[in-house]
């Protein structure tokens, strides 16, 4: 029994983890929700498939055997005390007991028993003496045989629905984990499943009029081809969304065929459809292919704006030089939830649709970015936002080019245009000389121009990082802040007056040209990717689809039905046994006993001498 305890434990401080981490996702997703040392950890425990997990599986069977042995064991027992009266007390020791009370009542020892039996008790009466004795609640003793044989029961359905049949296969080398990224025509046998398998817990995904007979069930960083006894067609894709943006609702709409014969069902959250022992979840939804329209924009007025066309899942190859990259669409979000600062209050916002794309080079290294198409609000600004993280572990490191008053990047593209034209340089760099007042020669003067050229000419290769290394290269540590404050205002004056033109027009915000130079500085960091900029789409969605085959199931209702009567019998039935012996006329001594000795027995008993007494 102890060790039957300890593992029910376990198996309960498993099911909690089971169910705070989502089971069955891919290993990226584990990967960048917890990280390098807890994903490994995690792994090694097989917590991101627990309820298959070996480990787990054994302790099931052990419980089996534990819990069996102990049910065959104690029930006859149970079952006898059930039916046994416990007629062999001796009339001397009923004094022994702690609830004794002696009444005298004019009535004899049948009354008594009519009484008695009038409040829900049995009767039998001890042929070789004067002992009544009496009992209720004996079904108390059930609640044992029901709680034990929901745990075998319970257990039972988890061993079924383990796949350990697959275990086995797995075991002899007759199946195979699949790891490679392969279209289903291309899985080998060794890492399919017959249509006919036990047990199983299998995704699948649908674009709008596709038909597929295979689903995709993930084991560890791979996965199995499931093959279903039927197929299944996305006819349409419905959702519905909040006034925010968040889905408010989202359903499918299926033709199941089955031996030539066709079945329309619609399936939603928490409505699912069976068919042939297969229940039918509509699990979440995705991009199915979304078409895009994109502008490429060079961060450094390299190249005139480029219009590409693609879609999500598709590459397009890109040429900069002589570097061939290649641009992976992964995703596309028509919604984004922000929290904006609205005055003091945070609101809830959709800032619309964002890409999610990977630009590789040609020896295969990526960076992955996160395109906003609307520019963002943020403190009364506005502001194109592009997020770029070098692996799935990192943060998204964001660049943030400042919007023009029309919302538009029109601005900052000029913006950049303007300081890197070289004679529009030296005419600032000329006109910040004549307003200095500290230069008194030629010489200074002449000083101050090349020093001032090589300054922003260092900024536009490098950027404020470049500024920082040249100062701590070049300048003493003492003096290091002063020349950095005083570096920095050259910069901005110099490119203010540079884009004076846009000033003056009223086509850029104030504090325009600071966000500008933050954003010129940023772009250095952003990794050879040019910017994009997402002008048009198409959204196309696809349906996401569980298919579980779970024969365990009815064994886990069945053992829950099983613990629920089990509870019952054990908290809300009390067994009470009690026995009554005349001692002289009309005085009779009576003792009582039961399985819960507490106070409102105790006040039980007091309430039905009086009773006998009246």
């Amino acid at each position: 029994m102890k060790f039957a305890i300890a593992m029910l434990s376990i198996v309960a401080i498993a099911s909690i983890i089971g169910t705070v981490i989502k089971q069955s996702e891919p290993y990226n997703n584990y990967l960048i929700q917890f990280g390098q040392f807890w994903f490994h950890i995690f792994e090694s425990f097989d917590l991101y498939n627990i309820y298959q997990a070996s480990w787990f599986l054994v302790i099931l069977l052990f419980l089996v055997v534990s819990t069996s042995l102990c049910v065959s064991r104690n029930t006859p027992k149970i079952l006898k005390s059930i039916v046994n009266f416990q007629g062999g007390l001796q009339p001397e020791s009923l004094k022994k007991f702690k609830n004794y009370h002696e009444i005298e009542v004019k009535k004899s020892l049948a009354a008594i028993a009519k009484k008695i039996e009038a409040n829900g008790f049995k009767i039998k009466k001890n042929t070789k003496s004067d002992l009544l004795i009496a009992k209720k609640g004996s079904l108390q003793k059930l609640g044992y045989i029901f709680t034990h044989l929901a745990i075998v029961v319970i257990s039972i359905g988890g061993l079924l629905d383990g796949n350990m049949f697959f275990k086995f296969q797995q075991s002899i080398g007759s199946k195979v984990v699949e790891t490679r990224n392969l279209k289903f025509s291309e899985v080998p046998l060794k890492s399919q499943l017959d249509k006919n398998n036990f047990s199983y817990r299998a995704t699948l995904l649908l674009n709008e009029t596709e038909q597929n007979n295979k689903a995709l069930v993930r084991i560890k960083d791979g996965y199995l081809v499931q093959h279903l006894p039927f197929d299944i067609k996305l006819d349409k894709f419905h959702i519905e969304h909040y006034s925010t943006g968040q889905p408010k609702s989202f359903l499918s709409d299926l033709t199941i065929t089955k031996d030539g014969k066709k079945y329309q069902e619609t399936i939603s959250v928490n409505k699912p459809f069976s068919m042939d022992g297969i229940t039918i979840y509509q699990s979440d939804f995705q991009d199915g292919g979304s078409k895009i329209n994109l502008s490429l924009i060079s961060l450094f007025d390299q190249f005139k704006p480029i219009s590409i066309q693609s879609q999500i899942f598709k590459q397009n190859e890109y040429k900069e030089g002589k570097n061939d990259y290649v641009f992976e669409f992964d995703d596309f979000r028509e919604f984004n939830i922000f929290q904006i600062e609205d005055g003091n209050k945070l609101k809830t916002k959709n800032i619309g649709p964002s890409v999610v794309y990977k630009f590789r080079n040609n020896s295969g290294q990526a960076l992955e970015y996160q395109t906003y198409q609307n520019p963002i609000p943020q403190n009364d600004k506005f502001f194109f936002m592009s997020g770029m993280r070098q692996d799935l572990q990192s943060e998204f490191r964001f660049l943030r080019i400042p919007a023009d008053n029309d919302l538009s990047m029109d601005g900052y593209k000029n913006f950049v245009s303007n300081i890197r034209i070289k004679d529009n340089i030296n005419k600032s760099v000329d006109e910040l000389t004549k307003r200095s007042s500290s230069l008194v020669n030629a010489e200074s003067k002449e000083n101050f121009k090349n020093n001032t050229k090589e300054i922003y000419q260092i900024f536009l290769e490098s950027g404020y990082s470049g500024i920082a290394k040249y100062i701590e290269d070049n300048v003493p540590e003492d003096q290091q802040e002063i020349i950095a404050e005083s570096y920095i205002k050259i910069i901005y004056f110099i490119s203010e007056l540079l884009n004076q033109d846009l000033m003056n027009a009223n086509l850029i915000p104030q504090d325009f040209i600071q966000d500008a130079l933050n954003a010129y500085s940023d772009s250095f960091f952003y990794g050879p990717s040019p910017f994009l900029m997402l002008n048009d789409y198409e959204k196309i969605y696809a349906s996401g689809l569980q298919l579980t085959k779970d024969p365990g199931k009815i064994w886990v209702y069945l053992g829950s039905l099983f613990l629920v009567l089990g509870i019952f019998c054990m908290i809300y039935v009390q067994e009470i046994r009690l026995w009554v012996i005349e001692k002289s006329k009309n005085k009779f001594a009576i003792a009582f006993a039961s399985n819960r000795d507490h106070i409102d027995f105790e006040n039980y008993c007091i309430d039905l001498v009086n009773k006998l007494k009246k």
